[in-house]
């Protein structure tokens, strides 16, 4: 929204994935606090693979009046989606710009990666995990089972 953008699309994940809804709320609350108008069209649905993130950005290639930015569920979403725009001429970053989520170290080898992505911070996620693990492991043969753990790990925009 600060360089301009005022048709921003998501490509969201599959249904299956909770993240999924966290994204797409952020999405929406970012349009609302930069008094951008949601419009559903500008929501498409991948399932992750090639052919469906390619058939998402078809959907977004074909509007009348297309985005001029893209915000796509992880890294190798907007991988897929920035070759399939490239195909279709469409100039990465000058005719639509890409956001996502992962970070991907493979992305500073492109020539034109994704605008910007969340850092995750993996080692630590994986961290976590293993110490609920370990607790789970802890808490057998005693009574009840390990107390439940909503854990929330910052992230980091990163510009490229």
């Amino acid at each position: 929204a600060k360089e301009g953008h005022k048709r921003i699309a998501y490509i969201q994940g599959p249904h299956t994935l909770s993240i999924k809804n966290e994204r797409l709320e952020g999405y929406l609350s970012g349009l609302k606090k930069n008094n951008i108008t949601q419009d559903q069209a500008l929501i498409v649905s991948t399932d992750l693979s090639v052919d469906s993130t390619q058939q998402a950005m078809d959907k977004l290639l074909s509007l009348k009046n297309r985005p001029t930015a893209v915000i796509a569920f992880n890294d190798y979403v907007a991988l897929d989606a920035m070759r399939w725009a490239r195909r279709n001429k469409i100039r990465i970053n000058k005719d639509m710009t890409f956001v996502s989520y992962a970070n991907l170290p493979i992305t500073n080898y492109l020539e034109t990666p994704p605008k910007a992505s969340v850092e995750q911070f993996p080692f630590e996620q994986g961290e976590r995990a293993a110490n609920l693990l370990f607790k789970i492991i802890d808490s057998k043969g005693r009574e009840g089972s390990a107390p439940f753990e909503n854990i929330i790990l910052n992230s980091e925009l990163i510009l490229h």
